[in-house]
């Protein structure tokens, strides 16, 4: 229901849920169907009252790489949480024009601001600094490069001995890596500003990471059995063949963190963190729910994503009680029936399912229609399309509002024609590699004449387009070409 009660000026409070504090915001701007909020600088663990009101200002954002700026934007009215305790009214402030559209502020912002409070406070300016100099040059390890460089990886990383080198690189950010250097911990033990690693193949056993200051980590190895995440980190993701004996620690054991598991051949070892709140599962071939909520019975965030595949017990996710949002994509065989139906779920208030069985999506639209906050079912598939698309890479082009019909059709043909040539040479006694790079080409080149005209490639295509060559090389055994052939795509497109 619509919210009308909204005025400009009123002040609202909501409480942070991972640290239970109390925050607030303005409302300055009121459309149609969406009002503008502000983030205002209250952090309390006390509810704030109407005496709270002149002690109020816009929170100024300096962590990350925001400036002393504001946060403002476009929320949707009718998904106002009616959870918020109205503080009181005052005079709204000059503000900029908001361009920004989303949902209704969580308290992130203010909680970032608190948590870069207590960073060092030379490496904080020192990193606002680096990230300045957009043309600004310095030599590390023999090389020319960036003084603002954000990421590192190993071609840089293997480059020097001593890691100390890098301390030159302020502005660093991210560390991509497949070797086991000794120095790499220690050094992000002390850099408070790296906040992502990406370790692709880890070798180790045990690894510990609970004394670095990373956010995000992305990891795969199946011989880690021991993995020891910090206090700071927000988003853990597993790729490739895991060890069953695979355990996680994290000091909140889970909490308000989301873990994010690229399936291998569907297995989902238990690693832990039973008060785990945001489970993402992607690559699913065919996959069983029950063990879900057994594990991680306080979720409030499920995210299914089949490559495409097949998902089994689905009435399972009615014992996730707590379950705020569920996303469904690419998955199949279930059946309405089989599907939580609205009060099963008490605190779920976003569904958001695409490409599943046609005649389930349909049944699951009614009976969720009015009886949930925001409710999303897009492009249903009949059995006929899941096997003709099973194992087409472009698959979720279709029906996507930003790829013409025609173009769509057009791709794929153009990938299948792609694939049976590559397959055709990779079937020769000896291969030929300058017919190898000219299909490569040609697959470039034909994409660059169906964005000519009216162009409808962006990131997502693009990387789509990418990831649909790359399993053609999967497929053929050629994998091993596969940066040299990826380069050369990339130097032979205009999209």
């Amino acid at each position: 229901m619509t919210n009308t009660s909204l005025q400009i000026g009123d002040v609202y409070a909501l409480q942070e849920k991972e640290t239970g504090k109390w925050f607030t915001f303005q409302i300055v701007q009121i459309g149609e169907e969406n009002a503008v909020y502000i983030d205002l600088d209250y952090w309390s663990e006390m509810i704030p009252e109407e005496n709270d009101l002149n002690k109020m200002s816009y929170l100024r954002l300096n962590h990350h790489l925001w400036n002393n700026e504001t946060n403002q934007c476009w929320a949707p009215i009718k998904f106002f949480p009616s959870h918020a305790k109205k503080v009181g009214n005052m005079p709204i402030r000059p503000f900029e024009e908001c361009k920004s559209f989303g949902n209704w502020p969580n308290g992130s912002q203010q909680k970032w601001t608190e948590k870069w409070k207590k960073l060092p406070k030379d490496q904080v300016l020192a990193f606002k600094e680096a990230r300045t100099k957009w043309n600004e040059t310095i030599i590390v390890a023999g090389k020319e490069v960036k003084k603002n460089l954000y990421g590192l990886s190993d071609d840089t990383l293997s480059a020097v001995k001593d890691y100390s080198e890098f301390d030159k690189l302020l502005g660093l950010g991210r560390i991509t890596t497949t070797k086991d250097n000794p120095q790499l911990i220690p050094f992000l033990e002390r850099r408070f500003l790296i906040r992502e690693l990406v370790w692709d193949n880890c070798q180790r056993r045990e690894l510990d990471l609970s004394r670095t200051h990373l956010e995000e980590v992305e990891i795969s190895g199946e011989n880690i059995e021991v993995l020891l995440l910090p206090s700071s980190i927000s988003t853990l993701t597993l790729r490739g063949k895991l060890s069953p004996n695979l355990r996680v620690h994290s000091p909140n054991d889970g909490y308000y963190m989301v873990l994010r598991v690229e399936l291998h051949d569907d297995f989902l070892p238990d690693v832990g963190l039973s008060r785990l709140t945001n489970l993402r599962l992607t690559s699913i071939q065919d996959f069983n729910l029950k063990d879900i909520p057994a594990r991680y019975p306080g979720l409030t965030w499920l995210g299914l994503a089949g490559k495409p595949g097949y998902i089994r017990e689905v009435s399972e996710i009615s014992n996730l009680r707590e379950l705020e949002t569920l996303t469904m994509d690419d998955l199949f065989g279930f059946s309405a029936d089989d599907f939580p139906h609205p009060g099963s779920l008490p605190e779920l208030r976003h569904l958001w399912i695409e490409s599943v069985p046609a005649e389930a999506g349909k049944i699951i639209k009614k009976l969720y229609k009015g009886n949930i906050q925001d409710l999303q079912v897009l492009k249903l598939r009949s059995v006929e399309w899941l096997h003709e698309n099973l194992n087409n890479p472009l698959r979720n082009w279709d029906g996507n509002e930003l790829v013409p019909k025609s173009k769509y059709n057009k791709s794929v043909a153009l990938w299948k024609e792609t694939r049976r040539r590559m397959m055709e040479e990779a079937s020769h006694a000896e291969l030929d590699f300058s017919a190898v790079k000219r299909i490569a080409i040609d697959y470039a080149e034909g994409f660059n004449k169906l964005d000519r005209r009216s162009s409808f490639i962006e990131t997502e295509e693009r990387e789509d387009i990418f990831n649909a060559f790359e399993q053609i090389l999967n497929e053929t055994g050629l994998s091993e070409f596969k940066e040299e052939i990826i380069q050369l795509i990339d130097e032979k497109r205009s999209w």
